[in-house]
C-alpha cells in the first residue's frame, strides 16, 4: 500500500511537453538487456485482491469500530450504517477531503497499536481466495528469464511472492524488507531481487504515517544509488505522490545529470493528459527527455499482453546472468558443487530436455541446437552456478544430467522391495524373479536398488509398478474391466517423491510394495513454505479442504525441468490428483509428514474388489496381460541435414564400383544426385574424394522428405546408419533382410548377460541342434531380430522384430533362407506376450548399451569417415498401453498346439540342414556399407 498524495493542491500540470515513449520502448529495453529496474506501486495489485487507498480507509473502519464494539470483524451482519457513522464523528476526518487523503490518519488513529496494524494489514495483504493477477504471474516469467533483476514496491503484500511460489518462477526470489535484510542486496544480483521500500508488516517497520514516508532508510537509499544510476528504471501502479521515494530516490539524483538510462513512468490510457503530483512534474522537467510517459492499458495488460507474450513470439533470449553475488540460504538443489565439472554432463540426454523444456515452456530455441545455447540454458535454469570465476554444475544438474549420480550422491536412488506369497510375486515380476526369505513362512521378498539420473529412476519405477497394477474383470449388471491402481496416481506419487525429497539427507526413497498396496517413503517432510499454508491442520485434510492449491517448492530447479519435460504439471498439486484419481478408481490413499517430519509417507490401497474374495463381487482374471510394450525405439534427434552432390552414375552399385579406392560415405544416388547424411563439405576439404566442393549442397531433412521419392532416400540413409551401429555390437547382418543376430564363439551355445527388470538376466542367444538320435550338431539356432525404419506422421522409430535365424555353422552360412524365413516366422510366432517382451528388452539393451537414457548410433572406432557422421539420438523405452487381453482364454490348448507345432518345425529344420550346402551368405554388399541398390 503507498501513501495517498497529501493534498490535491500538490498536484502538478498536464502533461504538456512530456515525452510519450510506448510499451514497444519498454520492450526493446528487455530484449537489449539492460535489465530495468521496476517499480511497482499500489495499482499493480488492485487485481489481485489488494485494495486502493481510499477502499483501504473504510476497511480500516469497519475493522475498528469492530474491536470497539466486541463484534469480530468477519460477521457478515455488520453493515456500513454501523460504522460510516462512527468514522465521520472522529475528530480527525474531514468530509471535504477524498478518502484515499486520509489514508494516514486513518492508519495512525484507529491502527495505532502496532499489532493491531500488523494484524490487519496482514488479513489485508493476504486475501486468501484471489490468487496474484495474471500481470504478476507473468512478472515471475520475465524475472527467470532474467529480463529484469531487482524489483521495488512500495507495497506491503506477497503477491509478487506468492506467484513465484506457485509456478516455481523464478527458482529463487531474495526479499529485502529489513535493514537486517540489506546485506543481501546486491546491485549485480546473481538472483532476482524484492525490495520493501517501506518495510514489513511482519516485522512491525511497515512505513504507513505522514511522517513516516518523508524520507527513506539512509543505509537502503545509499545501496540504490548505483542501481538507479546505471539501469533504465520502469514505473507502474505509483502515483509520484511520497515525500519519501519521489525525494531520495529520484529527485536527488536527477539534479547530477542522474537517469542518463531513462525513467519509463507507466501511466492508464486515459490518464496520460495529466494532471500528475508535483513531483513527478518536478522531475520531469529536471532530467528533461530521460523523462518519458508511457501510456498503458494496465499493470496485468502490459506485464502479460505487451511484454511477455510479445517477447516471447519475437523469440527474445534469456539475459545472461552476471557472475555477481549470491546471497546465503540458496535452496540445496541449486548450490553449485565445488569440485565438480560440467563435463560430467551427459550431453546428449541435455539437449533433449533442454529442447523438450523451450518447447513446452514457450521458449526460443534455435533452429540448429548448439553448445552456446545448451550452455545459456543451463545457466539460466540453475544446472550452472558460478564458484569464484567457473560455473560448475549444481546439484540439481547433477542429479538430472550426470550419467550415474549415485556414484557421487549414494542417497540418490530408490530402495525397491515388493513383499508377499511366491506365487503373487511371480505371477507380477515373472518366473525369473529372485525370491527371498521374508522371514515367515509363503512370505518372499523381492528387491532392486534403483540407481541413475532422475530420469531414469523415474522411469525404472513406472515400469516396475505397472507390473504391480493388475486388471481384473469387476462383475456387475455389466461387467468390465478395472485395474488395480490408477496409473495417473502411481505416476504422481512417484514424482512427489523424487522432485521433493530432501537430498541432503543421506537416505533413499523406499518403495514397498504389498499384494493390495504401494507404500513411498521419501527423506524430508514439509518445507515451510507448506507448513505456513496448512497451519494446525492435518495435511491430507488441508489438501483436501484448500480451493486453490498447497504450493511450495524444496528443490524449484528439479521440479522445474520435470515441469518441463511434462512429467509434472504445475497448474494444480499433485498430491490433489493423486486423491482424485485414487477415490474415482474406488481406491484409498494415505499421506503426509511422519511425526518428526523427517519423511513423506504415501500409501495408495489397490480396489477392495481386487482382494475381497469373501463378497465374490469381483474374480481376478488370472491370465489377462496388465501391460503392453510395442517393439518400437522412438528416434528423439533425426539428422539436421542432407548433403547431396552431381553424379553421372545411374545406381548405387555404378557409382560405389566408379569410386572404390576414394573417401566416401554410406548414401543413395537419386536422380543424377548422391544424398548423404554425412557432411561432405568437411569430408571433401579433408579427404580424397570424388566431391567437387563448388557442387555439394545442403537441405534440411523434410526438404528431402518432401522430394519425390525423397521419403524412400531417407529411409536408406537412415538404415546405413544403424547398419554401421550394429556392426559395432559384433552382431552378424544379413543386409538385404535387414536382420541381425549373435554369432557363436568358441562353444556350441552363446549366452549374453544384460539387466533385465529386477536384476542380471543372461540368455541363449545361439543354440545348437542335434540330430534326432545322436549329438551330431546339425545346425544352430540364433536369437535374431529384424528392423526398419518407420514414420508416424511426425515421428520417426526403429522398428524391432525378434526373431531367429538359422545357420549350419553358428556364423555366416544359412540353411537354405528362403524355406528357412518361414520356418523363422512359424517359430517367431510360437513365442508369446512374456518371451516377446523379454526378447525386446533384450535387444534394446543391446542396442543401447544398457544405457538408463538416450543413447546415440554409435560408429566403428576403425572407421574413419565417423567424424563426418550426424548425431542420431534414441530413446531406450520403448512405449507401452495397458490392456485387455481376455479374448486369449483357451490357455491350455494353445499350450498343447505350440507345443506340437515346435516338434514338427524342429523335424523340418533338421531335414534342410542335411540338405546338401548351397552358396548362401550373408555378405554385405558391395556398391556401399550395407545400402541397398535400387527400390
Amino acid at each position: 500500500m503507498s501513501q495517498p498524495s497529501p493534498s490535491s493542491s500538490d498536484a502538478g500540470s498536464a502533461s504538456g511537453s512530456l515525452r510519450i515513449s510506448s510499451s514497444g520502448r519498454l520492450r526493446s529495453l528487455l530484449m537489449g538487456g539492460h535489465e530495468p529496474v521496476l517499480l511497482l506501486g499500489a495499482g499493480t495489485s488492485i487485481t489481485s485482491g489488494i485494495p486502493a487507498a481510499d477502499k483501504t480507509v473504510e476497511r480500516v473502519a469497519r475493522w475498528a469500530w469492530c474491536k470497539e464494539n466486541g463484534r469480530h470483524p468477519s460477521d457478515m451482519s455488520i453493515r456500513r450504517s454501523d460504522y460510516w457513522p462512527w468514522l465521520t464523528a472522529q475528530p480527525w476526518y474531514k468530509s471535504n477531503v477524498d478518502s484515499a487523503e486520509l489514508y494516514p490518519d486513518a492508519i495512525d488513529n484507529l491502527l495505532g497499536v502496532k499489532s493491531d496494524r500488523r494484524e490487519f494489514f496482514e488479513q489485508l495483504i493476504n486475501p486468501s481466495e484471489i490468487p496474484p493477477s495474471r500481470g504478476y504471474v507473468a512478472l515471475t516469467q520475465i524475472l527467470h528469464q532474467g529480463w529484469i533483476s531487482t524489483v521495488l514496491t512500495t507495497n506491503f503484500d506477497q503477491c509478487l511472492e506468492r506467484a513465484a511460489i506457485q509456478h516455481n518462477r523464478p527458482h529463487r526470489l531474495v526479499s529485502i524488507s529489513t535493514p537486517a535484510d540489506y546485506i543481501m542486496f546486491s546491485s549485480v544480483p546473481q538472483d532476482p531481487q524484492l525490495i520493501f521500500l517501506h518495510g514489513s508488516v511482519k516485522h512491525y517497520t511497515d512505513k504507513n504515517l505522514t511522517d513516516e514516508v518523508q524520507s527513506l532508510d539512509g543505509q537502503l537509499v545509499d545501496r540504490l544509488k548505483p542501481l538507479l544510476r546505471d539501469h533504465p528504471i520502469i514505473v507502474i501502479g505509483y502515483r509520484g505522490a511520497e515525500a519519501s521515494v519521489m525525494n531520495d530516490l529520484f529527485l536527488a539524483q536527477a539534479g547530477s545529470g542522474g537517469f542518463l538510462h531513462g525513467v519509463y513512468w507507466c501511466v492508464l490510457d486515459n490518464n496520460v493528459g495529466g494532471p500528475f503530483p508535483l513531483h513527478v512534474t518536478k522531475l520531469a522537467n529536471q532530467i528533461g527527455s530521460n523523462f518519458q510517459l508511457v501510456p498503458i492499458k494496465g499493470f496485468d495488460d502490459l506485464l502479460e499482453k505487451d511484454l511477455l507474450a510479445s517477447m516471447t513470439a519475437a523469440g527474445a533470449r534469456p539475459t545472461r546472468r552476471p557472475s555477481g553475488h549470491s546471497v546465503a540460504g540458496m535452496p540445496a538443489d541449486m548450490r553449485p558443487l565445488e569440485g565438480f565439472d560440467v563435463s560430467g554432463f551427459e550431453q546428449s540426454l541435455l539437449q533433449a530436455r533442454l529442447s523438450q523444456y523451450a518447447e513446452k515452456t514457450d521458449l526460443w530455441r534455435p533452429g540448429q541446437i548448439d553448445a552456446g545455447w545448451i550452455e545459456e540454458m543451463t545457466d539460466r535454469l540453475d544446472l550452472v552456478r558460478p564458484i569464484g570465476a567457473t560455473k560448475a554444475p549444481t546439484l540439481a544438474g547433477w542429479l538430472l544430467f550426470a550419467r550415474n549420480p549415485s556414484n557421487e550422491f549414494k542417497q540418490a536412488r530408490v530402495e525397491f522391495r515388493a513383499s508377499g506369497p511366491g506365487s503373487w510375486l511371480q505371477s507380477r515380476f515373472g518366473n525369473d524373479a529372485e525370491l527371498e526369505s521374508g522371514g515367515q513362512e509363503g512370505d518372499f521378498v523381492v528387491r532392486r536398488t534403483i540407481t541413475g539420473n532422475l530420469w531414469s529412476q523415474l522411469d525404472t519405477l513406472i515400469d516396475l509398478l505397472a507390473l504391480v497394477n493388475f486388471q481384473f474383470r469387476l462383475k456387475a449388471e455389466v461387467s468390465r474391466t478395472v485395474s488395480a491402481y490408477n496409473a495417473i496416481a502411481i505416476k504422481e506419487m512417484i514424482v512427489n517423491a523424487i522432485v521433493h525429497r530432501d537430498y541432503d539427507r543421506d537416505e533413499a526413497i523406499q518403495v514397498e510394495v504389498q499384494p493390495r498396496s504401494i507404500t513411498v517413503i521419501s527423506p524430508g517432510g514439509l518445507i515451510a513454505e507448506i507448513a505456513a499454508q496448512v497451519g494446525d491442520q492435518p495435511f491430507q485434510e488441508a489438501i483436501a479442504g484448500r480451493r486453490s492449491p498447497i504450493k511450495g517448492y524444496r528443490n524449484p530447479a528439479i521440479s522445474d525441468l520435470f515441469y518441463g519435460g511434462g512429467q509434472m504439471d504445475r497448474r494444480g498439486s499433485g498430491l490433489s490428483d493423486m486423491v482424485l484419481a485414487t477415490v474415482n478408481n474406488n481406491g484409498s490413499v494415505a499421506f503426509g509428514p511422519s511425526e518428526d517430519n523427517r519423511q513423506f509417507i504415501v500409501t495408495i490401497e489397490a480396489r477392495p474388489e481386487a482382494v475381497d474374495e469373501i463378497t465374490n463381487t469381483a474374480l481376478p482374471v488370472a491370465e489377462e496381460t496388465v501391460r503392453f510394450s510395442t517393439n518400437l525405439i522412438s528416434i528423439t534427434s533425426m539428422p539436421d541435414k542432407v548433403w547431396h552432390s552431381g553424379t553421372s552414375a545411374s545406381s548405387n552399385a555404378s557409382f560405389y564400383r566408379s569410386v572404390r579406392d576414394l573417401a566416401v560415405p554410406p548414401g543413395h544416388v537419386n536422380d543424377g544426385r548422391f544424398y548423404t547424411f554425412y557432411n561432405l563439405d568437411q569430408l571433401a576439404d579433408a579427404l580424397v574424394s570424388p566431391f567437387d566442393a563448388g557442387d555439394i549442397e545442403t537441405m534440411s531433412f523434410s526438404e528431402l522428405i518432401a522430394l519425390p521419392g525423397g521419403e524412400a532416400t531417407a529411409l536408406k540413409l537412415l538404415h546405413e546408419l544403424v547398419f554401421e551401429h550394429l556392426k559395432t555390437k559384433g552382431l552378424q547382418i544379413e543386409f538385404d533382410r535387414r536382420r541381425a543376430y549373435f554369432g557363436r564363439g568358441d562353444e556350441p551355445e552363446l549366452k549374453v548377460s544384460y539387466r533385465g527388470r529386477l536384476r542380471k538376466a543372461t540368455r541363449t542367444v545361439v543354440k545348437a541342434r542335434t540330430r534326432r538320435d545322436s549329438d551330431d550338431i546339425v545346425y544352430y539356432e540364433h536369437k535374431a531380430f529384424s528392423f526398419s525404419v518407420m514414420r508416424f506422421a511426425d515421428d520417426w522409430a526403429l522398428v524391432i522384430s525378434p526373431g531367429y535365424a538359422f545357420t549350419r555353422d553358428g556364423l555366416r552360412k544359412p540353411i537354405n533362407r528362403e524355406r528357412t524365413n518361414i520356418l523363422s516366422t512359424r517359430r517367431a510366432a510360437r513365442d508369446f506376450n512374456p518371451t516377446v517382451l523379454q526378447d525386446v528388452s533384450f535387444w534394446l539393451a543391446v542396442l543401447s548399451g544398457e544405457s538408463d537414457g538416450l543413447f546415440a548410433l554409435e560408429h566403428r572406432s576403425d572407421n574413419d569417415l565417423a567424424r563426418f557422421a550426424p548425431t542420431v539420438l534414441l530413446s531406450p523405452r520403448p512405449p507401452t498401453i495397458s490392456f485387455n487381453v481376455s479374448a486369449f482364454d483357451e490357455i491350455s490348448q494353445r499350450d498343447q498346439e505350440i507345443d506340437e507345432d515346435l516338434l514338427k518345425l524342429d523335424a523340418e529344420l533338421e531335414e534342410l540342414a542335411l540338405e546338401p550346402e548351397e552358396d548362401e551368405t550373408n555378405d554385405e554388399p558391395l556398391d556401399t556399407d550395407g545400402a541397398d541398390d535400387g527400390d
